[in-house]
């Protein structure tokens, strides 16, 4: 049972100017009428990316790959990281779950960085 206090809660609350300007010229486009419509969508995604990474989990990782064990499908990607880009032979892809998490990794943007420096055609981090 949810008490008046959460309820109050979710009436509303304040967004910075710029991010309002922002939501504002998204009105009209892609189905959104609102900026409720897009505060709503944004936070459905923002979750549902939340819950997702939960269930990776690095495992280990060199200057050429990343193993990140995948919970959900009982598997472990093994992530390549080449001169010529990146790729998840799980869900033979170059941009995919498992590849957004282990960007998102300290210690991989560092590996990135280093091989971009050094020519390699592998995404910003």
């Amino acid at each position: 049972m949810t008490n008046t206090k959460q309820r109050d809660d979710n009436k509303g609350f304040r967004l910075p100017e710029s991010i309002a300007q922002e939501m504002d010229k998204l009105i009209g486009t892609h189905g959104f009428t609102s900026r409720a419509e897009i505060a709503k969508q944004a936070i459905r995604e923002y979750l549902e990316k939340i819950r997702s990474e939960e269930n990776l989990h690095m495992v280990n990782h060199g200057d050429n790959g990343v193993k990140v064990r995948d919970t959900k499908l009982g598997r472990v990607a093994d992530i390549q990281i080449t001169p010529n880009g990146i790729y998840c032979p799980v869900c033979d892809a170059s941009n995919c779950e498992h590849i957004r998490f282990a960007l998102m990794q300290p210690d991989i943007q560092k590996i990135v960085t280093k091989k971009r420096k050094e020519g390699w055609k592998l995404p910003d981090v």
